[in-house]
């Protein structure tokens, strides 16, 4: 079995492909498989053609409903720290092209919750968001993307997660290709039960890592203070 990520990008989009490796000692280690990025069907072939697989998208599912600005999932992570992301029509098109797979819903009242075990067999494909992913592999905010110790940290945490590059070195990769093997990683999560929903089930959620509620994240040593002199 695969476990996909899937980056967003505006007009290429970058895929990850996981798959467990086992040796005779414990962990179980994750072999990462990345793809040229490419357009949406071509993204959608190629999941199509791994055969079974549990498929996290980095971007929005749905639009916020009645003329809202927000959806409750986008104003849930806002409230705990993340930024949502935008929707883009590109995001949607690839739920389209997925969504005979099976497209995950929890269904009900509540605002947050489990993944229930065994989801992933009647709906592997699902929404996340990668900052929500590595803030709770980590419990803590990480640093922006566009910082040097926040793409450290990401590789760092892929590798404690024993993420293994089969086709080169994580540090060689683009970041937008660390996010599709965090969302995959969220992937991998979610197909073991070790996963968390927050949202409006009417609407689409937002699912992560974990299984305890989700908590604001902290931002207490996400950058070590450094001096910058007055000009």
């Amino acid at each position: 079995m695969y476990y996909c990520g899937v980056e967003i990008g505006h007009r290429a989009h970058h895929l990850c492909a996981l798959r467990e490796v086992r040796t005779d000692e414990p962990p179980v280690k994750l072999a990462a498989t990345f793809f040229e990025p490419g357009p949406v069907p071509a993204v959608a072939a190629r999941i199509r053609a791994l055969g079974e697989a549990a498929v996290a998208v980095a971007a929005p599912m749905t639009q916020p409903r009645g003329g809202s600005e927000k959806r409750t999932c986008d104003e849930l992570l806002e409230l705990r720290g993340i930024s949502p992301r935008p929707f883009s029509e590109e995001g949607r098109g690839l739920f389209e092209e997925l969504a005979d797979l099976g497209l995950f819903s929890p269904g009900g009242e509540d605002r947050q919750g489990n993944v229930e075990e065994g989801s992933f067999q009647a709906a592997p494909v699902f929404e996340t968001n990668v900052d929500a992913v590595f803030s709770s592999l980590q419990n803590r905010r990480l640093p922006a993307r566009r910082n040097p110790l926040g793409i450290q940290r990401r590789i760092e945490e892929l590798t404690d997660d024993h993420v293994l590059d089969e086709g080169g070195d994580l540090w060689h990769r683009r970041i937008d290709e660390l996010e599709a093997a965090g969302a995959a990683l969220c992937a991998h999560r979610f197909a073991v039960g070790h996963a968390r929903w927050i949202g409006d089930p009417a609407e689409g959620v937002i699912v992560m890592p974990g299984s305890v509620p989700v908590q604001e994240f902290t931002t207490e040593g996400v950058l070590p203070p450094v001096t910058r002199l007055p000009l």
